[in-house]
Formats: structure tokens, sequence, C-alpha cells
């Protein structure tokens, strides 16, 4: 007798309730006759599941062993079992379609992709399948997990305050969900509909992106999910995971507990400059390669780079490049990492082709350009030639001829200058000590005459100011800290 038909002889034998219960073991409906249960029954053992056949067994025997019958009843039994199936006698209605709805593997060869921000030291649950129970769209299941006396102590250790004061944690407690695909290394995906509960307590998952298509549900973002501050960190007591979710057709999930150490930008800079750099000779056989004439129309023996990172717009301080790109052009490994860290894409800012962190280099050749004396402090680009060598852009000619047409300002006419201070403000340098007759005459001006002709008080404009009042007015301008600010000769003279 094969295996199949042992197992098939066996559901053929079971009573309602071990039929209903291999149902529910298996998520299908427990409703209908006997007979139409046994054809599910026996659907089953088609499949050949290896967890089918072990609770076939389990169920036999209980089922056995609460008759208290002995091994001749057991071979009856199945006898019977065999000619009750006889198709003559009693036939099998036939069997329905298959179900969608697999038994998957408690604990599937899944494997996850490595987040660069997070450095997996302890796995606390493998991924386990998400195990539809019954017929129903929305299920739920449960998961428990416990944490060693090391790892208790470790994770409370790495607590800190961040920046608005919370509390946080250096080494964390990660949940991740994923697609139920051996093929190949998964990244995170959420099932639909998704619920999470931690010890009691309502997980936060990432918010869901909205979506155009009628019909269609917004999904979650790939992200891993820190629900320590949900944790009991304690090795006496286990931690319970609720899941509720919505089953969809030929998708299936598993989730998976880890604990990692958060990394920052900073860690994997150090990381990224301890591999060392690419050698300058790489890059420099890379531009000759690139300039040489491969019989083109127009031979290329020269091209522009600049220094300045296309993130931040600035000269770079660490220049690197993916081994997966054929660009000359560099970016700073620095910005490059600071922005993946706040929203990961991983993705070349010159080429927008994928940049992992493993292919990241620093590269040697335009390190030694930042670090050159030939380039100036202020200048972002360079010239790179077929054989390797560079030079620092030469000024255009539009700065030349800027240079020469921008006119030529005549100085400035110290008269004139004097002539308006010493009439319009009050700032008049105060001359030499002496006497005021000798002061007097030595500021005098025949530009000053005429002011004071034209101001003065006389009824003949064109008769010449006598000299006596010229120099008395000279004087009193010498001697104004003398008279008091009421003088009106003082105030008529000094306001023209």
């Amino acid at each position: 007798m094969s295996e199949n038909e042992k197992f098939r002889n066996m559901v053929l034998a079971f009573r309602m309730s071990e039929l209903q219960n291999l149902m529910i073991f298996a998520g299908r409906s427990k409703a209908g006759r006997k007979t139409e249960l046994q054809a599910r029954a026996v659907e089953l053992v088609r499949l050949s599941s290896s967890d089918i056949n072990i609770k076939i067994k389990e169920l036999s025997t209980s089922m056995y062993k609460s008759l208290g019958s002995n091994s001749a009843t057991t071979s009856s039994t199945s006898n019977q079992g065999a000619t009750y199936s006889n198709p003559y006698t009693d036939p099998i209605p036939p069997s329905p379609p298959p179900s969608h709805k697999l038994v998957y593997p408690t604990y599937p060869d899944v494997s996850l992709k490595k987040l660069p921000f997070y450095k997996i030291e302890e796995t606390l649950l493998k991924p386990c399948s998400l195990q539809p129970n019954g017929n129903g769209r929305f299920q739920e299941q449960n998961f428990t997990f416990y944490l060693t006396p090391g790892q208790s102590s470790d994770i409370s250790n790495s607590s800190y305050r961040n920046e608005q004061g919370r509390p946080e944690y250096r080494k964390q407690i990660q949940m991740r969900f994923s697609l139920l695909e051996t093929s190949c290394e998964q990244e995170d995906n959420f099932p639909s509909s998704i619920c999470v509960k931690v010890n009691g307590k309502l997980c936060p998952l990432p918010n869901p992106i909205p979506t155009n298509k009628p019909g269609a549900e917004p999904k979650r973002p790939p992200k891993p999910i820190n629900i320590t501050p949900l944790c009991k960190l304690s090795s006496t007591t286990a931690n319970y995971i609720n899941v509720s979710w919505a089953v969809e057709v030929g998708r299936a999930h598993t989730v998976s507990v880890y604990q990692v150490d958060n990394l920052t930008y900073k860690n994997l800079l150090d990381q990224l400059k301890a591999k060392g750099q690419r050698q300058p000779d790489y890059t420099r056989a890379l531009i000759k390669e690139k300039l040489a004439d491969q019989d083109q129309e127009i031979a290329t023996t020269s091209c522009k780079v600049t220094l300045a990172c296309p993130l931040g717009k600035m000269r770079m301080n660490a220049p690197c490049r993916a081994s997966t790109c054929d660009h000359l052009q560099c970016f700073d490994a620095q910005l490059y990492l600071q922005m993946n860290e706040k929203k990961p894409k991983w993705v070349c800012p010159v080429c927008n082709k994928p940049a992992l962190v493993e292919n990241l280099l620093v590269d040697g050749f335009f390190m030694e350009l930042i670090r050159s004396p030939r380039l100036p402090a202020d200048e972002h680009e360079i010239v790179l030639h077929n054989d390797g060598t560079w030079d620092p852009l030469p000024p255009k000619k539009d700065d030349y001829a800027q240079l020469a047409s921008k006119p030529v300002l005549p100085p400035p006419k110290v008269m004139d200058t004097l002539s308006v201070d010493d009439s319009d403000t009050d700032t008049t340098p105060t001359p030499t000590p002496g006497p005021s007759g000798q002061g007097a005459n030595k500021r005098l001006s025949s530009e000053d005459v005429d002011c004071i002709t034209l101001d003065s008080d006389s009824e003949d404009e064109f008769a010449p100011p006598p000299p006596k009042k010229r120099i008395r007015i000279e004087s009193s301008t010498e001697s104004q800290s003398n008279n008091p600010p009421g003088s009106p000769d003082l105030i008529c003279l000094d306001d023209d």
C-alpha cells in the first residue's frame, strides 16, 4: 500500500469531529455533510503536505485511543473504510475545485535583505508564516518570543535621550514583514489591512502611501518596525505579538523579530573610509578610455568635470561613486549617506542607477584633486585631458571683456567736496590757531566770496561786498563758539 493510500484510508475512517479538526487545521471550511468533508480530506491527502500528514496521524492516534480499540479493531476499521469508498456501493461525490488557501510551512526558508543602517545581532523570531485559519478574509494569529538576560541587559543599557528629549535605544527590537518567497532575498512587505499589537498595545505602523488607482488599497512603505518601547525588557517574561490581516489570493507573508544595532551615517562613513580608496591609476585609465579616439568623427581630447557634489552643490570632502557606475563624476559620501539615512533610496545622483552602500568606494584620483595646491579655493571645475592629466578651468573670455569694457570713473574733485561740506554741514574743519584775520584770509577763495555776495543782505546785487564785512563774516564764523545760538548774523550765514 502506498503512502497516499494509507493516509486516504485514515481520513475515510475519521468521524465528524476528526474531519472538522482536520479542516480547521488546513484552513478549509468545516461546514457540510460527512461525505463532503471526506472528499475535502481526500483532496488534502492528494496534495501530499507534510504538515497535513502529521496532523492526520495525530488525529487517527487520538481517535483510536479514545475508543480503546486494539490492533484487530484498527484493521477492521481500516478495511471498512476501504469498502466504504467503493464507488459501486457508496460513491463519493466529485471533489470540489482546489482551494487557494494552502497550508504554509511554519518556518519557511525566507531570507530578508540586509538594511544598511541596522546590524543584526540576534534572531529572536525567525521568519514565521502568517497561517490562515478558516475561509474568512480577515485572519488573526499570535506569536511569542523571549529575551535572554544578556539581550535584555544590552538593550536596556543602550537607552539615551534624543533631541526632543524622548527615550531612544541604540540597540533595538525590530519586527519585519515580508512575502513568503524563497527564490531570492525579500524586501519588507506588509500584508493587506494589517494591524499589530505588542503585549496588548497597538503598534504604530508606517503610514500608507496614497494611490490614484480606483479600488486599489494604499500600500505601506517597506520599512522595519521598532517595537522596543512596547516590549518587556526582561528574561523572565514572554513578549506576545498579535497580528491581524486580510488574506490575499496567491500571496502569503511572514513575520520575524530581530535584535539590531541602529547605526548612523557617521558609522557607515567610517566603514566606507576603512575600506580604503580606489587607486588613482584606475581612474586615470578610465579617463584615457573615455577620451580615446574610437573612430569618432570629432575626437575628444578633454572634458570638463565639476568637483561640486550634485547633492549639496559644494566642493566634495569625500568624493565617491559606486563600482556599478561607469561615469567619472563623483558625489560626496557624507551627503549621500545623510540623505539615505532620512529617506533610503540608494540611487546614484548622477546616473539614477542603484548605488548600494556595499558598492561605494572613495576615489583616490579626485581626492588628489581636492587636496592639490594647483586648484584655487573658489574653483569647483577642472579640465581632464586624454592623457590622464588635469588643469584648473581657465578664465572665460567674457570675464576679460567685462573688465575691459568697465568704464573708468574720474577722480573726485577735492574743491567741490570741500565747497559742499562747507555749505551744507556743520563739520567745517577749523583753521589753524592764530589771529582771526589770518585764519579767515587763508580759508577765503573766489568761490567763497561769490557765495557770500549772493547770500548777503545787501540791496545792490552787483556791488562788491565791502572788505570790512567779508572779514567780519569770516571772523564771526570762527567765533561761533563764543556767540549765543540765537545770534541772527550767525544763523543767517551758517544756514546759507
